[in-house]
């Protein structure tokens, strides 16, 4: 029978404290690794959040009565929306992708979309180390993958427009030679 070793473990134990009430929330930004994105590098970065989506949220405003005005309107959309289970949600800045922008306007520009669902079947935490070698525990309150914006240039409207136009107008050498 083998003799049983005796290991000689270190455990070292630290005391973890959670704040009840902190002012800060903290979240997570996520980039993908095939990005190559360094904080070290950034001289300076830029976050606000993307409001575009702003105009969406919002009903259109037509007169209730008088000229323009439809009789029932009101009414008759909200049934409408009960018939299709359309469910309207108000417009919320904090559930908005943030813009980031890195070193500038010649930088790196990056949107984070808000992950959805991860707080919801587990909880994270971010620990810091207090002088004392105690831990505190701040809870992750939202998770944000950032992904890089386009550099090049999309077409306009008018351009894309112009573009579908001259899709079967496209030459092929080959056929041009044959006919000849």
């Amino acid at each position: 029978m083998a003799a049983l070793g005796s290991s000689s473990q270190v455990v070292s134990e630290y005391v973890v404290r959670v704040p009840r009430n902190t002012p800060k929330r903290y979240n997570i930004m996520a980039f993908n690794s095939a990005d190559r994105v360094s904080l070290g590098t950034w001289a300076q970065a830029r976050m606000e959040r993307d409001m575009s989506n702003k105009r969406i949220y919002a009903e259109e405003e037509l007169p209730e009565s008088g000229a323009g005005s439809e009789f029932h309107r009101r009414l008759r959309e909200e049934a409408r929306r009960k018939k299709y289970g359309i469910v309207l949600r108000e417009f919320r800045a904090e559930d908005q992708p943030w813009l980031l922008r890195v070193n500038g306007k010649g930088g790196r520009r990056f949107r984070g979309v808000k992950k959805g669902g991860v707080t919801e079947n587990a909880s994270y935490y971010i620990f810091t180390q207090c002088p004392d070698g105690a831990f505190e525990a701040f809870p992750v309150r939202s998770w944000f993958n950032f992904t890089p914006l386009a550099r090049h240039r999309t077409l306009t409207a008018e351009e894309a427009e112009e573009e579908w136009e001259r899709r079967n107008k496209v030459l092929n050498h080959f056929s041009i030679m044959q006919q000849r």
